[in-house]
C-alpha cells in the first residue's frame, strides 16, 4: 500500500535546527580586572624590568671605570656592600675588562680594602655574614699585583680566637700564595716580603688544625726560600694526607727530589688516605684531583731539575692508566709518559755522543804518543 506524502513545510515557521544570531553570540560583558592586568599591567612590568636591567648593566659598566666606587660601597655596612664585593671580584678577574691592569696595581684601593679587613678583624664577629665578608676581603687582596695588603693578610692568617675563624685563616694563607704569584708575575725582581711573613707561615705550618697546615704547605711551596722549604720537607711526613700532598707539590715546584716518593703515592689509584677524609659523594672527584695534581707536579719537578730523568715514575703512571681514570687524568698521564720517554731517549743519545767524543779523543792521544 503506498505511503502518504509528508506534509509540506510551514513557510511561516523556521526549521527547528536553525539558530538565530542573538542565540549564537555570547552575552557582552565588561572586561574583568584580571583581564586588564594580563593585557596591560604584566607587559608593562616586563618592560620595566628590562629597562631596569639595562640601567643596572650601564651603571656597572660606569662603575668599572671607577674603582673607588667599589671601595666606597664596600665600606657601607648595608646589603649593597655584597653586590659591590661581587662586582670588585669580577673586575679583578676579568682580564678583558676596562682598567683591569690599573685596578690590580691600584695601591690606594688596596690600602683601603686592607683597612676594611683590619676593622672587620677588630670587630671580631663570628656570625656567618661577617666571617664570609672577611673571606672575601682576603681573596680580593690576594688578587692584586701590589703587596700593600700583605700585613692585613698576615694578621688574618694568625688571628685565631674561635674555630669559626679557621676558614678566614685558610683564605688568608691561600691569598698570600696568590698574591706572591701575582707580584712575581708583575715584577720578578720584587719577591713578596714582610717582617712577619716567615714567622707567620712557619707558625701556620705547625698549627694543630690539619686544614690550616694544608693551606700553609701550599703557600710555603709558592713562596720558597731555605727555611720554608726545610719546613716543607718535614711536612712531607705529616699524618694528614692533604698536608703531605701539598708539601710534595710545593717541593716539586722547586725541583726537590724529596717530593718523589709522595708523588708516587699520589698516583696510586688504590691509595685511599687522601680520599677517605672526604664525604662519599666527593671521593671520586678527590681521587681524580689528587692524581691530576701529582702528574702536573711531576712535570714541574722534571722541568725544575734536569738531573732527574723521570724513569722512576713510569711504573706508577702505567698503573694509573690501567685503572681507567677520567679523561683529563688519562690525557695528562699519557702526555707525561711521552715526555719522560722522549727525555730518556735524548739522554741516551747525549751519552752516546759523549762516549764517541771520548773514544775519538783517546784514539788521537794514542796516535800522538806513537
Amino acid at each position: 500500500m503506498p505511503r502518504a506524502a509528508p506534509d509540506p513545510p510551514d513557510a511561516d515557521r523556521p526549521p527547528r535546527d536553525v539558530v538565530s544570531a542573538s542565540d549564537a553570540l555570547p552575552p557582552v560583558e565588561a572586561p574583568s580586572a584580571g583581564f586588564i592586568v594580563q593585557l596591560f599591567v604584566i607587559p608593562g612590568v616586563i618592560v620595566l624590568i628590562v629597562v631596569l636591567v639595562w640601567l643596572l648593566f650601564n651603571w656597572l659598566a660606569q662603575m668599572g671605570n671607577d674603582p673607588q666606587s667599589y671601595v666606597d660601597a664596600i665600606k657601607r655596612n648595608n646589603a649593597a656592600r655584597w653586590q659591590a664585593a661581587v662586582n670588585l671580584a669580577n673586575a679583578l678577574n676579568n682580564e678583558q675588562g676596562p682598567g683591569f691592569k690599573e685596578l690590580r696595581q691600584n695601591r690606594e684601593v688596596v690600602k683601603e680594602l686592607a683597612a676594611v679587613l683590619d676593622g672587620e678583624l677588630a670587630a671580631g664577629s663570628m656570625e656567618e655574614k661577617p666571617v664570609t665578608f672577611r673571606i672575601f676581603l682576603c681573596r680580593a687582596l690576594g688578587s692584586f699585583e701590589v703587596a700593600d695588603g700583605l700585613p692585613a693578610l698576615l694578621k688574618a692568617a694568625s688571628t685565631d680566637r674561635d674555630p669559626q675563624e679557621t676558614v678566614v685563616r685558610r683564605s688568608a694563607l691561600e691569598s698570600i700564595a696568590l698574591l706572591a704569584d701575582n707580584v712575581r708575575a708583575a715584577d720578578s725582581k720584587q719577591p713578596l716580603s714582610a717582617p712577619a711573613l716567615e714567622s707567620t707561615l712557619l707558625a701556620a705550618a705547625t698549627d694543630a688544625d690539619p686544614l690550616v697546615r694544608s693551606s700553609a704547605a701550599y703557600v710555603l711551596g709558592v713562596i720558597g726560600g731555605e727555611p720554608l722549604l726545610a719546613q716543607l720537607q718535614r711536612m712531607a711526613d705529616d699524618g694528614y694526607a692533604d698536608v703531605r700532598y701539598n708539601a710534595a707539590t710545593g717541593l716539586a715546584r722547586h725541583g726537590d727530589p724529596a717530593a718523589m716518593a709522595m708523588l708516587v703515592e699520589m698516583l696510586d689509584p688504590e691509595e685511599q688516605a687522601g680520599v677517605k677524609i672526604e664525604e662519599e659523594q666527593s671521593r671520586v672527584f678527590k681521587r681524580a684531583l689528587i692524581e691530576f695534581n701529582a702528574l702536573r707536579a711531576i712535570g714541574t719537578l722534571l722541568q725544575s731539575n734536569s738531573r732527574l730523568d723521570g724513569k722512576q715514575f713510569v711504573p706508577a703512571i702505567e698503573k694509573l692508566l690501567k685503572s681507567s681514570p677520567p679523561n683529563n687524568v688519562s690525557s695528562e698521564a699519557e702526555n707525561l709518559l711521552r715526555t719522560i720517554r722522549q727525555r730518556s731517549m735524548r739522554d741516551q743519545q747525549s751519552c752516546r755522543a759523549v762516549g764517541s767524543e771520548f773514544m775519538v779523543s783517546s784514539m788521537l792521544r794514542s796516535a800522538r804518543q806513537e
